[in-house]
C-alpha cells in the first residue's frame, strides 16, 4: 500500500467550503495531511470536514473548519493563529478563494463603462486582495521554520487575454499572476516555493452561474490532483500535466505553470 506523500503536514485552504477548494481539501486529507478549510459558509465548511473524514483514514481531530472572510486582515490574522494553536506549523496554503464574473452579489459582467465601482471592488478584493492578506498571514510561520509551499489558484484569463465585459474578473487573476511571481522571488530564499495553478474552465458552482459554463470544462478533483502533484514535487522539476495543453511553452522562474484544457 502507497503511503502517504504528505503524513502529518498542515495545509490552510481558503474557498474550502465548494468547488476547487473543497476537492483539494479532500485530495491532502488523502494524502494524509491535516487540513484546515477556511471559508464564509459555516454548513457548507462542515460538509467539507465530513467528507474528508469520510475519504481519509485521519483521526477526527486532524482538520479543522474556520468561517473567516480572506478579504479581512484580521480574519487571516486569526488564520495562522488558530492553526499554529491547532496543528503547531503551517507547511501548505492553497489560496482558491474566489469568485467570478456573475456570482458577485452586484454581478460583473458588465462593460467597463457600465460597471459599477461597488461590483469592481467586490470582485477584486475577493480575488486579489484577499490572495494578498492569505499569502501574507501564513509567511511569519514558514519563514521561521524555513519551508513552505503556497499555491495560489489563478485562471487562463490572468495569463492569455481579457475577456470582454470581465474586466474585473481578468484584472484580478493578472494581478493574482503579478503577486505570485513578485512573492515567489521574495520567499525563495526563505525555503519558501510559490506557484500559480491556471486552470481554464473548472466545473464548480462558480462556473455554472456563470456564462463561461458553455466551455468543457475539468472537475474539480482533476484540478485538485494537480494541486497535490504541485506540492509533492521536487523544487527544480517544472510541471505540465501531459494530458492538458498549455497556453504557455516557457515556464516563468520562480513558479511552475499548469493549465487547463
Amino acid at each position: 500500500m502507497t503511503e502517504p506523500r504528505l503524513q502529518d503536514q498542515v495545509a490552510i485552504v481558503t474557498g474550502g467550503s465548494s468547488g476547487i477548494g473543497r476537492a483539494a481539501c479532500v485530495a491532502l486529507a488523502e494524502e494524509g495531511a491535516r487540513v484546515v478549510v477556511v471559508g464564509r459558509n459555516p454548513e457548507r465548511i462542515e460538509e467539507t470536514v465530513n467528507l474528508m473524514r469520510a475519504r481519509s483514514k485521519a483521526k477526527h481531530d486532524s482538520f479543522l473548519g474556520l468561517r473567516l472572510d480572506v478579504r479581512r486582515g484580521e480574519d487571516m490574522t486569526e488564520m495562522a493563529c488558530r492553526t499554529l494553536d491547532a496543528f503547531g506549523g503551517i507547511d501548505i496554503l492553497v489560496a482558491s478563494a474566489g469568485i467570478s464574473l456573475g456570482t458577485s452579489s452586484l454581478s460583473g459582467r458588465a462593460a467597463v463603462v457600465d460597471l459599477p465601482v461597488a461590483a469592481w471592488d467586490e470582485i477584486i478584493e475577493t480575488n486579489l486582495k484577499g490572495m494578498f492578506l492569505c499569502n501574507r498571514a501564513v509567511l511569519p510561520a514558514m519563514t521561521a521554520r524555513r519551508r513552505g509551499e503556497i499555491v495560489n489558484v489563478s485562471s487562463s484569463l490572468g495569463t492569455t487575454a481579457g475577456w470582454a465585459y470581465a474586466s474585473a474578473y481578468c484584472a484580478s487573476k493578472f494581478g493574482v499572476m503579478g503577486l505570485s511571481e513578485a512573492l515567489a522571488e521574495e520567499a525563495r530564499s526563505f525555503g519558501i516555493r510559490v506557484q500559480v495553478l491556471v486552470p481554464d474552465a473548472v466545473d464548480t458552482p462558480m462556473l455554472k452561474r456563470s456564462h463561461l459554463a458553455i466551455f468543457t470544462a475539468l472537475t474539480p478533483e482533476e484540478v485538485a490532483r494537480l494541486i497535490v502533484r504541485m506540492v509533492c514535487a521536487p523544487e527544480d522539476l517544472t510541471l505540465v500535466d501531459p494530458l492538458i495543453a498549455p497556453f504557455s511553452e516557457k515556464p516563468i522562474p520562480g513558479r511552475r505553470n499548469v493549465f487547463g484544457k
